[in-house]
């Protein structure tokens, strides 16, 4: 027994006696939990791309199709801001569809319309819902 507390002696003053008592690790700061930021939802490249192609060519019109095509048309009209006449957006809603298909979008000129010398062609673009 003596021969015990002399190492612990020896070890203590070179500093690497064991101890009873065990530290905690230091506590780490926990990270603040701030308030989620709701930064506004971006829309598809679909949809701005037709938005624009709207606001450009006055003779333009977009039918939507498919079975959310009806919300995609008032959300379209909100992002126009009255720049862009309600009547040129068409949606067509099949109820048969699965909700899960994408709605398309096909642009077209009215047969009233004057034609310009360029040739339009009906051009297709999906967006992911």
């Amino acid at each position: 027994m003596v021969r015990r507390a002399a190492l612990l002696l020896v070890l203590a003053v070179l500093g690497c006696a064991p101890t009873t008592t065990t530290q905690a690790p230091p506590e780490r700061p926990e990270a603040r939990a701030e308030p989620a930021r709701t930064q506004p939802r971006r829309p598809p490249p679909a949809f701005v791309q037709a938005l624009a192609e709207l606001e450009r060519n006055p003779n333009l019109c977009l039918r939507l199709v498919g079975p959310r095509a009806e919300p995609v048309r008032k959300a379209m009209l909100r992002a126009a801001r009255g720049r862009v006449d309600e009547a040129r957006i068409v949606a067509e809603t099949d109820p048969v569809e699965p909700v899960a298909r994408s709605v398309e979008f096909h642009f077209f000129v009215p047969p009233a319309a004057p034609a310009s010398g360029v040739g339009l062609h009906t051009i297709h673009a999906y967006m992911p819902q």
